[in-house]
């Protein structure tokens, strides 16, 4: 009779109860993820610099910096680490959040091994806990062909990392016609809109008259200094680009147009 009656509750269940039902049944719930909140102090700007001398000594109070502390080489079956070989200077009481750039060009024909993926994952962790930010950021360009590696690597890494901030960046089409982020283990994802390629123009036009982007999970947005005019949709962070060392005149002159109200 019990059993009968345990059937006729299961029939009367909607379906997405099911899982957790069976999880019940068999003594073990999955225990929910922590609820994660930008770290104490997150800016609202901050300064890409990678690989040479910058002097960031100029940025006003509450603005950060995003360091690449380490590049990764994925190349047949090799891992390369590369660490910055550049000094930047910032005010003592700047955010720093490091970053971990990513190279694995198909050209390359990188095997996308677990000894690969274990040595990624093993190098976002230490650049981490390396930091006093409570966050890092990951930059890698994935190819198609490449998601699910660097699923599984983000994946690991939230395991590895439960309560850190997790920040990527993404290819402006990722935020727009191509929106596979959305469900990835990560906090912040930074749509970098510069670079854009032959169509430059179209996708300029494009993303400046969005009030937000597409995909909801791309929260931050990138541009370049060398690339004026762009008023970029909605977002939590604006990360700056600079391809030359960093100058007071640079930042404000990228800055100062995006005070003035988005026109309605």
């Amino acid at each position: 009779m019990a059993a009968m009656s345990l059937r006729l509750v299961i029939a009367a269940l909607p379906s997405r109860a099911l899982p957790l039902l069976a999880a019940l049944l068999a003594g073990s719930v999955p225990a929910q993820a922590p609820e994660r909140h930008a770290p104490a102090g997150w800016p609202s700007t901050f300064a890409w610099t990678w690989n040479r001398d910058d002097d960031l000594r100029f940025l006003p109070p509450g603005a950060g910096v995003a360091a690449v502390r380490v590049s990764i080489e994925l190349e047949g079956r090799d891992v390369r680490a590369r660490a910055n070989h550049g000094t930047w200077m910032a005010p003592s009481n700047a955010f720093v959040l490091p970053v971990v750039h990513v190279d694995a060009f198909d050209r390359w024909r990188p095997a996308l091994d677990a000894t690969q993926e274990d040595a990624l994952v093993a190098t976002i962790v230490a650049a981490a806990a390396g930091s006093r930010a409570g966050a890092v950021q990951v930059d890698f360009e994935a190819a198609p062909s490449q998601r699910a590696f660097y699923r599984r690597v983000l994946t690991r890494v939230r395991a590895r990392l439960p309560s850190v901030w997790l920040s990527i960046t993404a290819l402006a089409s990722w935020c727009t016609e191509d929106r596979w982020t959305a469900d990835l283990p990560v906090d912040d994802v930074v749509a970098m809109a510069f670079r854009l390629g032959r169509d430059a123009s179209a996708w300029r036009r494009g993303i400046g008259a969005r009030a937000r982007w597409p995909a909801a999970d791309c929260s931050s947005t990138g541009i370049a200094v060398d690339e004026g005019g762009l008023r970029p949709p909605a977002h939590r962070s604006l990360f700056l680009f600079s391809p030359r060392p960093w100058t007071a005149a640079a930042w404000q002159a990228t800055l100062a147009p995006l005070t003035t109200p988005r026109p309605e």
